[in-house]
């Protein structure tokens, strides 16, 4: 139900951007539900992927983004150590 949800909210935003964009009123708001919907289409199609995630990148993830936000420089410090983690941790039997 959930995939299902994300879908028509996407398409619903998507929907709504492309109104703002016909009538050329309120570009701002416009960018936001094309972005948003984007973030949201993209989330629907990898929605079966994200279930199957390890617990450790739900905390891993947002940390690394909040980082690199906040200092765009040391995304090329980050990245390798995330990478390097999710390659060395220990397998399940």
């Amino acid at each position: 139900m959930r995939r299902h949800a994300i879908g028509i909210i996407a398409i619903g935003l998507l929907a709504a951007a492309l109104g703002f964009w016909a009538t050329g009123t309120h570009q701002a708001v416009e960018f936001a539900f094309l972005r948003v919907g984007a973030v949201l289409a993209v989330l629907w199609v990898a929605y079966p992927d994200l279930r199957r995630l390890p617990a450790w990148m739900l905390v891993a993830a947002p940390v690394v983004l909040t980082l690199v936000a906040l200092r765009p420089r040391r995304f090329l410090i980050l990245l390798p150590i995330l990478i390097a983690v999710a390659v060395l941790r220990p397998r399940r039997r």
